[in-house]
């Protein structure tokens, strides 16, 4: 890896290794820094090439710089990923054998949350402290203090997200880095932006139960930019954005644990009929204590 690299490639690297998440602004701001450091020209228009460079080098130990658009904002991201996506053994560097079972607790919950939530609250995170398992099904003692310090952590680290009502929810890092798990590990769950393909967990869906077209929200305001009246990109019905994926940053998350259940293949849209869906998501979600179907 390093014989290819010059002082600039590895000033770089190493500031992305502690940031690992950087929006394409931030990453110019830093090539920019860095080129002024090694006192090589700065041109914004190397960047990519920069980036290419760096990949072929860092192929060999399972790290690549990966490029997307956030979820919520839309804005260009770029983050410094372990390609070896068949596991989340990426997510062990610094966690305990414990507060990594944990974490991958928490991933199945957001992925599996009802009505496509995915997300959970902190109430619910808690709770769960109690529900955690190895794979050979030995119990996993956490206390509840201890993983309100684990939450903060993974939240510091850049794989959740907490929003303002304080729920939890996968991080722009979290949906690159272990884009190969979650599809692999949550086949029926996992949805993919209809547009950009990439996968989405936060955005609009279709009012049509069986239509399978999901949007981001920066994906539906550039598609329906110039449309008078809107209609889904797939199955051409009438298009409403208030038909959510995730929940808004205020809208509170149940404080149970609530998974879906399995969905019904249809031939025709190719998509599950969830049980319980609802035109409003965020109705449906502020029922917390009131409809709460513990795992």
């Amino acid at each position: 890896m390093a014989s290819g690299f010059t002082n600039l490639h590895r000033l770089f690297l190493q500031a992305a290794i502690s940031r690992r998440l950087m929006t394409e602004a931030a990453a110019l701001e830093l090539y920019s820094q860095v080129c002024n450091l090694t006192e090589e020209p700065f041109d914004q228009d190397n960047f990519t090439d920069l980036i290419t460079q760096m990949n072929e080098g860092l192929n060999s130990v399972e790290l690549e710089f990966r490029r997307s658009q956030d979820e919520v904002t839309g804005a260009p991201v770029i983050a410094l990923t372990n390609t070896n996506g068949q596991k989340t053994a990426q997510v062990a560097t610094g966690y305990s054998s414990t507060e990594l079972e944990y974490f991958k607790h928490l991933v199945e919950a957001m992925v599996m949350a009802d009505d496509e939530a995915y997300c959970i609250s902190s109430t619910a995170a808690l709770h769960e402290t109690g529900n955690i398992k190895t794979s050979e099904g030995k119990p996993v003692t956490l206390t509840k203090r201890d993983a309100e310090v684990l939450l903060d952590r993974f939240v510091a680290d850049k794989w959740f997200i907490r929003s303002g009502a304080g729920a939890y929810s996968l991080s722009m890092r979290a949906l690159l880095e272990l884009q190969t798990y979650l599809k692999e590990t949550y086949e029926e769950q996992i949805q993919e932006c209809t547009l950009c393909m990439e996968i989405i967990t936060k955005g609009q869906r279709c009012q049509v139960a069986a239509c399978a077209a999901r949007l981001h929200h920066h994906c539906a305001s550039q598609y329906f930019k110039n449309m008078n009246n809107k209609v889904c990109p797939t199955c051409h019905t009438n298009w409403s954005d208030k038909i959510l994926i995730g929940l808004s940053d205020r809208t509170s998350a149940p404080s149970k644990v609530r998974k879906r259940r399995q969905r019904k293949t249809n031939g025709a849209g190719g998509e599950a009929n969830n049980e319980g869906e609802a035109d409003n998501q965020g109705e449906a979600a502020g029922d917390n204590d009131e409809e709460s179907d513990e795992e």
